[in-house]
């Protein structure tokens, strides 16, 4: 049995026999977020498929800095105050309307734990 759950912040996977006390456990704290498997289903990673790899291809940095940002969780204005700039500046960074310095993209790879050529 594969027990998953995930939300934008968190990815809980739990294999094999699973006690009841730990079934109602996360029952209770994730609900319709769980989702379980019995062991004859196969479960795919989603960043190995063809869709999810085309969409790498193609994603700009303006792609990266939104998807990354709300990944984890912060607004705009919080990531601006994290590389020191504005919640404006981000906004356009994610509209495509301003590019990433060197200096920021460096910034945002060290925060997002991505490649500084995704910003660039």
């Amino acid at each position: 049995m594969l027990a998953v759950v995930k939300t934008p912040r968190i990815d809980v996977r739990i294999q094999g026999d699973i006690s009841p006390f730990m079934m109602e456990a996360l029952k209770k704290e994730y609900g319709r977020k769980l989702h379980i498997e019995s062991e004859k289903e196969e479960s795919v990673d989603y960043f190995e498929t063809a869709q999810a790899k085309a969409l790498d291809m193609t994603a700009t940095a303006a792609d990266c800095i939104q998807i990354y940002r709300e990944n984890l969780g912060l607004t705009q204005e919080a990531l601006g105050k994290k590389v020191g700039v504005s919640k404006n500046y981000v906004s356009d960074w994610e509209n495509g309307y301003r590019k990433v310095s060197k200096d920021k993209a460096k910034k945002l790879s060290k925060l997002f734990h991505i490649s500084v050529e995704n910003f660039l």
